[in-house]
């Protein structure tokens, strides 16, 4: 009796043990898998997203676009200057955030007095993005 308890013992010891030793493995090699080592662009992965989907030509209602930027395994690349095409410099453009953050994600607020749609246009550290908007102003 003794000498299965002791046996036992040894068992559950050697498999903590080695428990151990593959958490340790693990959390060594297995940590940072996912992150982005090059930071490309990928122009037909980002994307271009507006709300609401019309205002009034009044120059005090907005619209805000959102650029996403990512990359070609579909992450965010973070840290890149994103500009918008201004058609006729028709528009007033605010920027709420200029370069992307860790998402990806750069904001801007579009106004204007002149009725009209406009056809706009994002770049993303100079690279085009595939995906227009079009804005309309009513």
């Amino acid at each position: 009796m003794q000498k299965a308890i002791i046996g036992i013992l040894i068992f559950i010891i050697v498999l903590m043990f080695f428990s151990g030793l593959f958490f340790f493995y693990e959390a060594r090699y297995m940590s940072g898998r996912a992150s982005v080592v090059n930071n490309s662009i990928d122009p037909d992965n980002s994307y271009i997203t507006y709300n609401p989907l019309s205002a009034k030509a009044s120059g005090d209602q907005k619209i805000r676009v959102t650029v996403v930027v990512l990359s070609p395994q579909g992450l965010g690349v973070s840290g890149t200057a994103v500009s918008l095409s201004n058609p006729g410099d028709a528009l007033k453009m605010e920027t709420v955030s200029g370069k992307t953050d860790t998402f990806g994600k750069a904001e801007f607020n579009v106004s204007t007095k002149t009725a009209s749609e406009y056809n706009i246009e994002a770049k993303a550290g100079g690279v085009a993005i595939t995906q227009k908007a079009k804005l309309l102003f009513n």
